[in-house]
């Protein structure tokens, strides 16, 4: 934990010079940057191709792409860790991860520019998981996944924080008309990881049912505190109403996606109560 911590705090000011050189061509190329920095060394591939071992910074064709990172270490066995990234025409796309024993202790943070019509910068925050608070300059600024309108062009201070994770504190420089764009997965810290180790799929708190509940139905998927909140709304923002853990299964009283395009479902969790769950880590049976 000492060293992920290090890790974050000497991040600081790497993310704010890489940031700061996001535009990086001109004259109309159709390729972008892809640049990936780890701790430790680990090796890159893109859509399966090995793009070489990290620090890696190199020209990539525009479009959407699965990205892995396979450590490289023989003193210690760390998860690999996918992901996708976007790659934009002249624009930079920057990946930084902290590899870890576990998927859980693993955190990354993917970043890249979008054309927007304002005249300011904005920055977009979503975190896995989502219900994160984000700060900017030391104001917090709302629940993730959240947008920051109206952000004067420059370097400023992006702060992520959520109970049991390790908080991330991040320089950026924004630009002028355009959109900073910034995925964030936390990584839980030492006392969670523990525990999500030591039981990564909690016994459910409700006797097991021999049938499915009708259908359409959601099972709820490991996750990485080791239960899924429900929300009096279909939103991070709303209270929790209770808790729900992997392996369960409710029906579907409803369904509807949030201004992110997230999708939510509203499931009756205790007979008679309802609420809304994030489809982030649910699996669907019609």
């Amino acid at each position: 934990m000492k060293r992920k911590i290090g890790f974050l705090v000497g991040l600081l000011a790497v993310v704010g010079l890489v940031i700061g050189g996001f535009r990086v061509f001109g004259g109309g190329s159709k390729e972008g940057v892809l640049k990936v920095q780890s701790t430790p060394t680990a090796s890159v591939f893109l859509d399966n191709k090995h793009m070489g071992r990290t620090p890696v910074e190199t020209n990539v064709a525009a479009g959407d792409y699965t990205i892995r990172l396979v450590p490289e270490t023989t003193t210690q066995t760390l998860a690999s860790w996918q992901g996708n990234v976007k790659i934009t025409p002249e624009i930079l796309t920057y990946v930084n991860a902290s590899l870890a024993e576990s998927e859980f202790a693993t955190a990354v943070e993917t970043m890249w520019l979008e054309k927007i019509t304002s005249k300011l910068a904005e920055v977009s925050v979503t975190t896995n998981p989502d219900g994160a608070t984000a700060s900017l300059d030391g104001e917090t600024k709302g629940i993730t996944p959240v947008s920051i309108p109206n952000v004067a062009a420059g370097d400023h201070s992006l702060a992520i924080a959520s109970p049991g994770f390790v908080s991330r504190n991040m320089k950026i420089k924004t630009t002028a008309g355009y959109k900073l764009n910034a995925i964030v997965k936390l990584a839980l810290s030492g006392e969670s990881v523990q525990e999500a180790s030591a039981s990564p799929t909690p016994t459910p708190t409700k006797a097991a049912s021999s049938t499915d509940p009708a259908k359409p139905f959601v099972t709820i998927k490991d996750t990485p505190t080791g239960f899924l909140r429900v929300r009096m709304e279909p939103t991070t923002a709303a209270t929790e109403a209770a808790q729900v853990k992997p392996g369960e299964k409710y029906s579907i009283v409803d369904s509807k996606q949030d201004a992110k395009g997230t999708t939510w479902y509203e499931i009756q969790y205790d007979g008679k109560n309802t609420g809304w769950i994030s489809g982030q880590y649910t699996e669907k049976t019609e």
